[in-house]
């Protein structure tokens, strides 16, 4: 059913998203709202947690990560990210309040960037492109550790 964006959310039970973000009321904004378009959604609220959740074996279709963090920050989540192929290749959507960071997101290989302020429609369009595109989750490799 085409929403007032045109983009079909009849396809979400297959989404399933992981949204990384220190601020709680962001967080839960972005995974209400997702949650709301039919959407499976997880929240983290550190780099650390979200990598945690990776480590265990998470597979979502798309990750939404926040650049500014306390302690472990969205850019270091996407260094140790990038050390397992596995992982890697979940599509990644940088959150963040500053605009030079999409240059940067762009250099690093991260699949797109939203300036903060979010607006709704942009977030499901986002995950709705990079969803479904994805193809089946690869399984974790025992051993392997995100944190190191």
């Amino acid at each position: 059913m085409p929403t007032q964006s045109g983009v079909s959310h009849e396809i979400h039970s297959r989404h399933n998203v992981l949204v990384v973000d220190d601020y709680t009321d962001t967080r839960e904004a972005i995974v209400t709202l997702l949650q709301a378009m039919g959407f499976d959604v997880v929240g983290a609220a550190s780099g650390p947690e979200a990598l945690d959740m990776l480590q265990a074996g998470l597979r979502p279709c798309v990750i939404l990560l926040d650049v500014r963090m306390p302690g472990m920050d969205g850019w270091t989540v996407w260094e140790r990210m990038k050390a397992h192929p596995e992982v890697v290749k979940t599509p990644v959507v940088i959150l963040s309040g500053d605009v030079a960071d999409d240059a940067r997101a762009k250099k690093v290989g991260i699949r797109e960037f939203l300036l903060k302020p979010i607006d709704g429609p942009d977030v499901v369009a986002a995950v709705d492109r990079h969803c479904e595109r994805q193809r089946a989750p690869a399984q974790f490799t025992a051993g392997s550790t995100l944190r190191a």
